[in-house]
């Protein structure tokens, strides 16, 4: 009897060990952090919503600014809306870089090491509330692999001063 509980207690040792270290081996080569171009404005003022990707080493992100029906997944950064702002333009990607593939037989636009995609927004009330969701992918030029990542955003600390 007592053979048997060792073997148990053993057993749920190993396990609890393994799932530890496959946990550990998910792998996230994209940071993602957001700030707002001014602090302090006036209702009516457009301020630049800024996302910051810090990317590993060897891994890129693909842009925003190519068609999707390509290939690859471009990134995509959605605006749940609220009548206290409104989006102004299309969202900018900055120093995109441009591959062709000759299996797809198509130009991409990807970036690497930082990205930084901007959006201007016009603020229309006193308690802006700007949130939304990502997605996006991200590949390495070490092995190939891809890797599909997603998360939310939400922009505070923006004062809005009376006119």
């Amino acid at each position: 009897m007592m053979r048997f509980q060792l073997r148990y207690i053993l057993l749920i040792q190993v396990l609890f060990w393994y799932s530890i270290m496959v946990s550990g081996q998910i792998l996230n080569p994209a940071t993602w952090s957001y700030q707002v171009s001014k602090d302090e404005v006036h209702k009516g003022d457009v301020v630049e919503l800024i996302f910051r990707i810090e990317l590993d080493d060897t891994w890129y992100i693909y842009s925003n600014d190519f068609d999707a029906e390509i290939g690859p997944t471009p990134t995509e950064i959605n605006f749940e809306p609220h009548q206290s702002y409104e989006l102004v333009g299309e969202l900018i990607p900055l120093n995109t870089k441009e591959k062709y593939d000759n299996i797809l037989d198509a130009t991409y636009r990807y970036m690497d090491k930082k990205a930084v995609f901007k959006q201007k927004v016009k603020i229309l009330g006193e308690h802006p509330l700007i949130k939304g969701d990502y997605t996006y992918l991200v590949c390495s030029i070490a092995d190939g692999k891809c890797i599909p990542g997603d998360g939310e955003f939400e922009f505070t600390g923006l004062t809005v001063l009376p006119k």
